[in-house]
């Protein structure tokens, strides 16, 4: 009997949940977070939050729980934010920023351990993006990056020069092995360094730079299925970026 009632009270506290409690979340209102400095916000839903901007702030207050969408302008151009209140309070952000004639770079996914997982090619990608811009050789390998992320949930800031995974839109933590949940999604990152080994020697790149980095959702085997993908998805990106402009 009373093995019965412990177990009973277990499962009980169990489903306690942490009370609502009203969060205020603050994002930059600049060009490199949203790619446009934006002059209104409308937010789709305004049960689930509100939003109001401050200066060269924005700032979301949570209302209820759910997940609404809100559109930032600056007149012309526009950018979109889906805002997640979670059961206690707290906001999650997913920007999707305007992107205008902004160079992007493509992610891929590659295949690993004989086929049997995937990894996401950061460093594929952003070697790709040096190697076109001459700042490095093809035999050269990226040995570190130093960077701020400007969409943290997207890709966190780096540590101990790697590439840092961010959380799926709503929030939840991502693991090394559920990474596919960052295709289709945009990260821009900061760059303060980025160390080379060339010929066995480590090399400073110390220009600093602004990418933005779309994931795709293409999975491939061979760097030669990637180098020739690039090409046409870059076209493809052009072509898109010139439908942005808000009418």
């Amino acid at each position: 009997m009373l093995k019965q009632m412990l177990e009973d009270c277990n499962v009980t506290s169990g489903c306690i949940k942490t009370p609502f409690q009203r969060h205020v979340y603050k994002m930059q209102n600049c060009v490199e977070v949203l790619g446009i400095e934006t002059k209104s916000l409308q937010v789709e839903n305004d049960q689930i939050v509100t939003g109001y901007i401050v200066d060269q702030s924005i700032f979301f207050k949570s209302l209820q729980c759910g997940q609404t969408n809100i559109t930032f302008t600056d007149g012309v151009n526009k950018a979109n934010v889906q805002v997640f209140v979670r059961p206690s309070g707290e906001i999650v952000v997913e920007v999707e920023p305007y992107l205008g004639d902004t160079e992007i770079v493509l992610v891929y996914y590659r295949t690993i351990l004989a086929d049997t997982a995937i990894a996401i090619d950061l460093k594929g990608a952003l070697k790709h993006y040096l190697v076109t811009h001459q700042m490095m050789n093809n035999d050269d390998s990226i040995a570190e990056v130093h960077y701020r992320s400007m969409h943290p949930n997207v890709l966190k800031d780096s540590y101990a020069g790697n590439f840092i995974l961010g959380c799926y839109a709503d929030g939840r933590e991502i693991t090394n092995a559920e990474e596919y949940a960052l295709a289709n999604r945009l990260a821009t990152l900061k760059f303060s360094k980025i160390v080379i080994q060339q010929q066995g020697v480590k090399k400073v790149i110390a220009l600093k730079m602004l990418l933005t980095f779309m994931i795709t959702d293409h999975v491939f085997v061979n760097n030669e299925e990637i180098l020739d993908c690039l090409i046409e998805d870059t076209k493809e990106v052009k072509r898109e970026q010139s439908h942005l402009v808000l009418v």
